[in-house]
C-alpha cells in the first residue's frame, strides 16, 4: 500500500502533523499502536491538558535551547495557538499556563481527531510498527507486527519516548531509530517522583512549601522552589519534578546525588539563624524545643527536623551555640540522598532520544524524506506546557516541511 506520507505515532506530535496536512493534496497514513489515538494527551495537566504557556521561550529547554530557538523561529509560539484556534479550540490562561477553555484534555484530543477526519488521511489503529527502512528508490517502508508493509515518499516518526508506557510510549520508536544507525542519547525518566534515603515514611502525605537544592557529587546543580510532598518512598511535587530529569541523568552516569531542602524558603538562609535565635528567646529556655516550632511546621515535620539535627523534641529551648547552628543548617539544608526515581511508569516525559545534531531544527528532517518530532527527540522542558508545546510545534514544522517539499517535486 503506497501513500505520500507515513506518520508513525498518533500522539501529540503525530496528530498535530496529520491535522496540519489535512486537506493537502497528499495521501497521508497515520499508524497508531493503540486502539485509539492520543491516549497520553488525556492524562496531561491532570486531565486538563496544559498545552502551552504564555512565557514560552527556548531558554526553558536547557541544553536543547539552541535547537528549540531555531524551531520556535520557524513555528513561533503564537502560531501553535493560532493552529488550535483555527481548528475550533478555545483556550484560557491560568497564571500563564494555557488550557482548553473546557479545562478538559478530551477537548484537545477531540479537536485533533475532528481535524484528521479528512478524505486525504487514513488512520489505522492497533498497528504496531516494528521496522522502518528506506528503499533504493528513496521510498520509506514501515512494516507492522502483523507483517503488513506500507510505503511512502515521506515518513514522520512521532512514536514518543518511554514515559507512561501504559499510554503506548514504550520506547519502541528509539529501536526504530537505532535500526537506522541514528545517534541516540539513552533515555531516562523526567518530571517524575524521586526516591530518597532515608525515605521518611512517617512524613507520608505531608505537604510544605520548600526550596530544593540539587547536588551532584557534592556540587550545587539546579534549584527549585514550590510545594513539596513527602511520600512513603521519597519526595514529589512540581519542584521535585523540575529537578528529576537532571537527577536521573546523573544517577545513570554513576554520580552521587543529594537534595538539600530549605524548609523556610520565605527566609533567606543567612537570616534563619537570627530568626531562630529570636524565636527561642521568645519562648524561653524552659520551653520544650518542639513547642518553639508550633505554627511554623507540622508536629511530625518538627520531630523529623530535630532528629536530623541530633536533637530531641523535649530538649529545652536553651540551645548551645553549636546546637543552634546545627539546627539552622538542618532547617535550611535538610539532607536527603537521591537513590532513584519512580521510573518510566510514573514519569511524564522522557529525557534522551534522538540527538538533536541529527536533524534540521527548521524542518525536523533527519535524512531525505525522513522526519522526527515530539518526545522521541532528546529535548524536554519543565512542567507548565513546555513539553506538549514542543511536541505540537515540532509536528507542525515537520508537516509544513513535508508539504513544501512535496509541492516542489509535484509534476
Amino acid at each position: 500500500m503506497s501513500y505520500d506520507v507515513l506518520i508513525v505515532g498518533g500522539g501529540a506530535s503525530g496528530l498535530a502533523a496529520a491535522a496540519r496536512l489535512s486537506g493537502q493534496p497528499l495521501r497521508v497514513l497515520l499508524l497508531e499502536r493503540n486502539p485509539r489515538v492520543g491516549k497520553k494527551i488525556l492524562s496531561t495537566g491532570n486531565g486538563r491538558c496544559n498545552l502551552s504557556n504564555e512565557q514560552m521561550s527556548a531558554e526553558f529547554y536547557g541544553e536543547a535551547a539552541g535547537f528549540v530557538r531555531e524551531l520556535y523561529e520557524t513555528v513561533p509560539p503564537e502560531e501553535v495557538l493560532s493552529f488550535f484556534h483555527s481548528l475550533g479550540l478555545m483556550t484560557v490562561s491560568e497564571e500563564g499556563r494555557i488550557y482548553p477553555r473546557t479545562l478538559a484534555a478530551a477537548s484537545v484530543l477531540d479537536t485533533l481527531r475532528q481535524a484528521i477526519d479528512s478524505p486525504n488521511i487514513t488512520l489505522l489503529t492497533d498497528t504496531r510498527v516494528t521496522a522502518l527502512s528506506q528503499e533504493q528508490n528513496g521510498m520509506w517502508t514501515a512494516e507492522s507486527a502483523d507483517g503488513k508493509r506500507f510505503h511512502a515518499r515521506y515518513a514522520l516518526l512521532a512514536a514518543g519516548g518511554s514515559a507512561a508506557p501504559k499510554s503506548g510510549s514504550d520506547g519502541s520508536g528509539a529501536a526504530l531509530l537505532a535500526s537506522l544507525s541514528l545517534p541516540l542519547t539513552p533515555p531516562s525518566p523526567a518530571l517524575v517522583q524521586l526516591k530518597t534515603r532515608p525515605a521518611l515514611p512517617a512524613l507520608k502525605g505531608l505537604r510544605t512549601r520548600a526550596s530544593l537544592r540539587l547536588q551532584i557529587d557534592g556540587c550545587d546543580s539546579d534549584q527549585e522552589t514550590g510545594e513539596l510532598l513527602f511520600t512513603e518512598y521519597g519526595i514529589s511535587g512540581v519542584c521535585v519534578f523540575q529537578l528529576s530529569g537532571t537527577a536521573a541523568t546523573a544517577l545513570a552516569a554513576g554520580h552521587s546525588v543529594r537534595v538539600r531542602i530549605h524548609l523556610l524558603p520565605e527566609l533567606n538562609p543567612d537570616s534563619v539563624q537570627e530568626w531562630l535565635g529570636s524565636r527561642l528567646l521568645a519562648f524561653g529556655r524552659e520551653a520544650s524545643l518542639s513547642t518553639c516550632f508550633t505554627g511554623v511546621f507540622q508536629r511530625i515535620l518538627t520531630e523529623s527536623v530535630l532528629k536530623a539535627a541530633g536533637l530531641k523534641p523535649d530538649h529545652s529551648a536553651g540551645l548551645t551555640h553549636a546546637e543552634q547552628m546545627r539546627l539552622c543548617e538542618t532547617i535550611t539544608g535538610f539532607p536527603l540522598e537521591i537513590t532513584g526515581t519512580q521510573g518510566f511508569d510514573h514519569a511524564q516525559v522522557t529525557r534522551g532520544g534522538l540527538k538533536l545534531t541529527a536533524l534540521n531544527p527548521q524542518t525536523m528532517e533527519v535524512r531525505q524524506g525522513l522526519y522526527c518530532a515530539g518526545e522521541i527527540l532528546d529535548c524536554d522542558g519543565p512542567c507548565g506546557g513546555y513539553n506538549l508545546h514542543f511536541a505540537f510545534a515540532s509536528g507542525i514544522a515537520a508537516a509544513d516541511a513535508i508539504a513544501a517539499s512535496a509541492a516542489r517535486h509535484r509534476p
